[in-house]
């Protein structure tokens, strides 16, 4: 992959990733007994071995006052009061820990993982105490389920990096293989928007919790490894080409409902119940139905030939999604189930083309989706679940492409030097192959009488993200400051596929960061969302473009330090 300034493109064979619980407790006593990072001395010069740890603390403050007519929607009211305004929605302590060991350069192996607490967050709920929602929570007794305590309160964590890796020549042309748990990340985007749009699409499962509490945070930084063979070969000087076959399967991470940036309250994994009438009452959350664990690959190809002097990569993936479609599905008098659905063998074909002119770096990408999860209603179904991996919900055949720039600017009156960044995204759906009757989209039949504010796909959509750090070096001996700034939002129309973005739905942030001595990092960040919604009855709201706009009244301020050693 082609090297830019800013940010830094993922590099396929340098994931980061989190610790389970048992290697974080020795890391919690490394850290109190004054252990520091270091490189092993091994007495072999062939043979190195390197274990780094990031200890991060998060502190964030709700500053934003709750919008009342979210507070009084059934699907969100538990989020918007989960906190009020002044409270800590945030106490959070993260640990990552990266052991690498490699002999001869060429053969080693990587472990990595992470561990959290937030005290932020408790097991009581904290819901909508006016009547009638606060007798219908979705948690039970109004305690967060053992899930959303998990990855919310903790402590907890998780090993994540765990593979092997090897090279060989096959005469003269030279072959990586990595074994294990492990990313790849092809194509160019650059931001969380981009990626879903993208030819890396799914080829990773996302953490969007993260994402969600961090608007303009680099793809790479969501990144969750699964259990695959990967290979990269060298065929000539401009040609390289690469491969991977999937042995695990896995779903994106998302904020859960009822938490503090949880857009509708019932999904995903955590929330134990959904409210849904009085004659229907509650739907209780059912298991999801997943595709089968091995199976998804794909094949990507780099050509760099001197005449163009850039890079054009061509690539196919068969792939499972990592997004669901939700289902409601009424099992009985008086009693419904929703169940999360995930569709499988879905194929995309892509080409990129990453070059440098006049010293900004440009990126693009092309893309279609063949038998994609398109956006629909809360499906109503009969009793049962589909079979794995099949979905009766509507499923087509969408185009998707990126156009991005990165650079720097150099010293100016205003600052020593800047980086910036900024992605176009655009998206089409081309063809409804099934579930035409469900399909969330203007001209079908659940959006009769509605419009793209009411959250109805359009034929196009499109969509920007920008970041822009400008940066002042030696503010004081050691010190470097400097003020990231991002904001994305969707310019035109509804995408078709999900979380592929809303118009007027979107994020933005700005923030002081403090490097000390290239060791200490400081940032202190305000976040907060954009959207609209309708309200027809005047108390609540009844529509809206997109589920995260129902986070439009989370503004909060973070104040973040991080150290590695």
């Amino acid at each position: 992959m082609q090297h830019r300034p800013f940010p830094v493109r993922p590099a396929a064979s340098q994931p980061t990733f989190p610790l389970a619980a048992t290697a974080l407790a020795v890391a919690l006593l490394s850290i109190s007994s004054g252990a520091q990072a270091f490189e092993l001395d091994t007495g072999n010069p062939d043979l190195t071995l390197r274990w780094d740890n990031t200890l991060r603390y998060n502190y964030a403050s709700r500053v934003e006052e709750r919008d009342s007519k979210i507070g009084n929607s059934a699907v969100s009211d538990e989020g918007t009061y989960s906190f009020n305004k002044g409270q800590a929605v945030a106490n959070r302590v993260d640990l990552l820990s990266e052991i690498d060991l490699t002999w001869k350069k060429r053969y080693g192996a990587r472990v990595s993982g992470a561990g959290w607490y937030d005290d932020a967050y408790s097991s009581v709920s904290h819901t909508n105490p006016n009547p009638p929602l606060t007798n219908i929570p979705s948690y039970i007794g109004k305690r967060y389920s053992d899930y959303t305590q998990r990855y919310y309160h903790g402590p907890s964590g998780e090993l994540l990096d765990a593979f092997v890796f090897g090279g060989v020549d096959l005469g003269e042309v030279p072959v990586n293989v990595k074994l294990g748990r492990h990313s790849l990340y092809w194509g160019e985007s650059l931001f969380l928007a981009g990626n879903l749009n993208s030819v890396a699409y799914a080829q990773n499962p996302l953490d969007l919790q993260k994402g969600f509490a961090t608007p303009g945070v680099e793809a790479k930084e969501l990144f969750r490894p699964l259990n695959q063979l990967s290979f990269q070969s060298q065929v000539t000087d401009t040609l390289s080409i690469a491969g991977q076959y999937m042995l695990e399967w896995d779903s994106f991470r998302y904020p859960e409902g009822g938490t503090y940036l949880g857009p509708v309250d019932f999904a995903f994994n955590g929330p134990d119940r959904q409210f849904i009438s009085q004659a229907l009452g509650f739907a209780r959350r059912g298991d999801p139905s997943e595709p089968k664990q091995r199976g998804e690959g794909g094949l990507s190809a780099r050509w760099s030939p001197a005449w163009l002097d850039g890079t054009m990569g061509f690539y196919w993936r068969n792939f499972a999604d990592k997004l669901p479609q939700t289902f409601l599905t009424q099992v009985g008098p008086g009693t419904s189930r929703y169940n999360l659905i995930y569709a499988d063998n879905i194929n995309l074909y892509g080409i990129s083309l990453a070059k440098n002119i006049g010293g900004i770096s440009f990126g693009s990408e092309l893309s279609y989706r063949q038998n994609t999860p398109l956006n629909s209603t809360v499906l109503g179904i009969s009793p049962g679940l589909p079979t794995p991996g099949d979905t009766k919900g509507p499923r087509g055949d969408t185009y998707h492409g990126l156009i991005n720039a990165v650079g720097v600017i150099n010293k100016t009156p205003l600052f020593d030097t800047a980086t910036w960044a900024a992605e176009l995204v655009w998206s089409q759906w081309a063809k409804v192959r099934s579930g035409g009757n469900l399909f969330f989209a203007e001209g079908f039949a659940p959006c009769v009488g509605k419009d793209k504010w009411d959250g109805c796909t359009t034929k196009n959509y499109l969509g920007a993200g920008l970041a822009f750090t400008p940066t002042w070096f030696q503010v004081f001996p050691g010190v470097d400051l400097s003020m990231p700034m991002t904001y994305a939002v969707g310019l035109s129309g509804n995408a078709a596929t999900i979380f592929g973005g809303n118009q007027g739905n979107g994020n933005y942030s700005v923030g002081l960061g403090v490097d000390v001595q290239q060791k200490y990092r400081f940032d202190l960040k305000y976040i907060d969302y954009l959207g609209k919604y309708r309200s027809t009855n005047g108390t609540a709201v009844t529509s809206q473009n997109g589920f995260t706009t129902l986070l439009k009244d989370r503004g909060f301020v973070s104040l973040t330090f991080k150290t590695t050693f």
